[in-house]
């Protein structure tokens, strides 16, 4: 009755019609989240407690989840956290519509927008950067933005006037609230992670702003974050920075990046020669402490035994870096480096081996440090004056250099680690850098096991929504990725949106098939200008950097006097460019990659007409898509068609829905790439767009 009474006060409120697809996603969470059974300290007890929604543009979803789940989440006892993937999202949600709703709905509700540490001023690593205080670690490379530790004189004037309007109340030590723009090496001197971070041990404690967030946090009835801390909060236990998940209902829109992140979180990489030169600098370390402090933990008494196990791991790590060399040879080449890549994610024995060797030692040490790691803290507990100064500096870099130790030994791990029978492999594959170093790297190809363990099996309820999820109303290749389980609720929404009357796609003639890379590159080039003359706003998307750049430098001069491209400027600049163009009256196309094929909002006369180079299969150099394409052949099936299609038919949906952005909108896209016409898998990823006009060569498919 709460989430009846909302929606009609809001739709009152705000003179709107009810939406069939919003009315049906207000029903579907409601009944999933209202239907969990629980126990008498409101655990749940039940299954189906997992609910998503396909909603394309237009559906209205914010408006359809917040009312619907958070008078469940009140009435349950338990918070509701929103995850989103892009900071525009989470700035729309906690800026305009969480204040509309409540405004309009007559909901009673607080919210607060989550970040990581490092969004915000660490008071501790800015006091040391102003006082020079990191001078002690300026040898211990173990980040890049621990090189070099002391600042500039330009960033000295910034942390100067950073001091000035923090004690002036001028600003809340946000990274988003700082007027003026910010680098990020600049930045990374002053803020810290949870390695790092010392917590209620350090001396700005009481002041730190992190914290003070995080305070705001705990008695929000709603948290807005992103989808990459839920991941990382998970991964440290849950409820480090956010609440425990057993008390939580998460919404995760735009959520088809929730695969790809967390296999982004649960991947490992490692640079051997880098890695080298930092441990060789540890005994060093480790002695330059103990002038410093005295006898800490085993200190210095198994300094002997700490150094001979690191120079046992240097052994090891020269002979990998010499027993991996000749595979350089072998490698293809990527971009600027040469890649290897295990086949199936096997790692010759003889590597595997010297893997294991290397975990071990790296484990030893990674143990004698974090001793060091606990006295060190303990020591803080009952420091003041000259102690405190003395000791307080050592206790992040201390745990920065076992968080280093721990990482590497993972990734030692994972390379000697064999793979179970039947289950998807870890992708394992060598970057060789031009440098002669080598980037050692991997990651598991398939994340389903690891979300159910960290996420499905212990949230309390979840919302899983996003316009891009299903293929023609078939949920299977998500539900895949994501490991959620079968009896959660699945329904695929049909848009309001008028596509076929508004909206018309273009497959013209084309003499020129994309697998013919030059030929077809030379095509867009002599296309492209007749294409989009007519639009007031035109986008055009490609696939690859090359590409884009060779039809850049071949389309006419007065035509590339029109164009915005990617990496010529900032996303956000390019956007208002445009826009500004758009007003004056002036043509305007933007050239752009996949990150502008999604997220991009455009409405109106701003994007008239989408143009899309080619069907966006994935490329086919990726290490973990192509381990995985591999061992699905490899057990008798077709990666083609299990992977391959339905992802590109997602991302072709992602790229389209630029066009529409509201009721009103129309125009046209365009899909250079006749496979879509003279193939048969055409017809399936041509059935997976909306309905749209179709305007197709003659002769081709109808």
């Amino acid at each position: 009755q709460q989430i009846q009474h909302a929606y009609s006060s809001l739709l009152e409120s705000k003179g709107y019609r009810a939406r069939y697809c919003q009315r049906r996603m207000i029903a579907d969470i409601a009944n999933t989240l209202g239907d969990i059974e629980t126990d008498e300290e409101g655990g749940r007890t039940s299954a189906g407690h997992i609910c998503v929604v396909e909603a394309g543009t237009g559906t209205g979803k914010t408006v359809a989840y917040a009312l619907s789940a958070l008078p469940l989440a009140r009435a349950l006892d338990k918070r509701l956290v929103i995850a989103t993937a892009t900071v525009a999202l989470q700035e729309q949600i906690t800026l305009k519509d969480l204040p509309d709703i409540a405004h309009h709905a007559g909901l009673d509700f607080s919210f607060s927008l989550a970040k990581g540490r490092r969004r915000y001023l660490c008071l501790a690593r800015l006091d040391q950067a102003l006082q020079a205080a990191g001078q002690f670690n300026r040898s211990l490379p173990l980040y890049d933005d621990e090189i070099p530790s002391e600042p500039d004189e330009a960033q000295r004037q910034l942390y100067d006037r950073m001091l000035t309007r923090l004690g002036r109340g001028e600003w809340d030590g946000d990274r988003d609230t700082w007027s003026g723009s910010l680098e990020e090496q600049a930045w990374m001197k002053v803020s810290t992670d949870h390695v790092q971070c010392t917590g209620r041990k350090c001396s700005h404690f009481q002041s730190c702003y992190f914290y003070k967030a995080r305070e705001q946090i705990g008695g929000s009835d709603c948290i807005v974050t992103n989808q990459d801390l839920v991941l990382a909060d998970l991964m440290m236990g849950g409820g480090a920075v956010l609440p425990a998940p057993e008390d939580t209902i998460y919404v995760f829109d735009e959520g088809h990046h929730l695969p790809d992140k967390a296999v982004s979180h649960l991947s490992q990489s490692l640079q051997l020669q880098s890695t080298s030169a930092w441990l060789e600098q540890l005994p060093e370390t480790s002695r330059r402490l103990v002038a410093e402090l005295g006898s800490v933990a085993s200190f210095p008494e198994s300094q002997a035994a700490f150094e001979a196990e690191i120079a046992a791991a240097l052994t090891g790590m020269t002979s990998l870096a010499d027993m991996i060399e000749p595979l350089r040879a072998e490698s293809d080449v990527s971009g600027e480096d040469r890649r290897y890549r295990f086949a199936l994610g096997q790692v010759d024995d003889a590597i595997r081996q010297l893997a294991a060797s290397l975990a071990t030692s790296l484990g030893v040490i990674a143990q004698q440090v974090t001793s060091l790691v606990t006295a060190l803290e303990h020591r803080l507990d009952d420091a003041d004056g000259d102690e405190l100064e003395r000791v307080e500096p050592w206790v992040p870099v201390v745990a920065a250099i076992a968080a280093r130790l721990e990482s590497a030994g993972a990734l030692f791990g994972a390379y000697h680690r064999q793979d179970e029978p039947g289950v998807p492999p870890h992708a394992r594959w060598m970057t060789f850098l031009r440098e002669d170093d080598v980037t050692l790297n991997a990651s598991p190809v398939d994340v389903s096991s690891e979300l159910d363990e960290l996420l499905w099996s212990r949230c309390f309820g979840a919302v899983v929504t996003s316009a891009t999820l299903a293929v023609s109303g078939d949920f299977e290749r998500f539900r895949y990725r994501t490991g959620i389980p079968e009896d959660s609720t699945f329904d695929a929404l049909p848009s309001p949106f008028d596509f076929g009357g508004r909206a018309r796609i273009n497959i013209p003639a084309m003499p020129a098939d994309p697998r013919d890379s030059d030929a077809h590159t030379e095509m867009l080039a002599d296309l492209l200008p007749g294409i989009v003359a007519p639009a007031t706003g035109a986008l055009v998307l490609f696939s690859s950097w090359w590409q884009m750049n060779q039809v850049l430098e071949a389309i006419p001069r007065e035509f590339r006097d029109q164009v915005l491209a990617q990496g010529t400027a900032a996303k956000a600049e390019i956007l208002d460019t445009h826009r500004g163009r758009v007003d004056n009256g002036e043509p305007s196309v933007i050239f752009g990659l996949a990150s502008f094929a999604e997220g991009i909002d455009l409405p109106g006369g701003y994007c008239d007409h989408v143009v899309i180079a080619k069907i966006p299969f994935a490329v086919p150099d990726d290490p973990v898509g192509a381990t995985l394409s591999e061992w699905i052949e490899s057990r008798g099936g077709n990666s083609f068609f299990d992977i391959m299609m339905p992802d590109a038919a997602l991302r072709l949906v992602q790229a389209c829905g630029r066009l529409m952005r509201t009721e009103t909108d129309q125009g046209d896209i365009t899909i250079l790439d006749k496979r879509l016409i003279t193939q048969r898998y055409g017809r399936v990823l041509l059935d997976a767009l909306p309905p749209f006009r179709r305007n197709f060569a003659e002769g081709s498919v109808p």
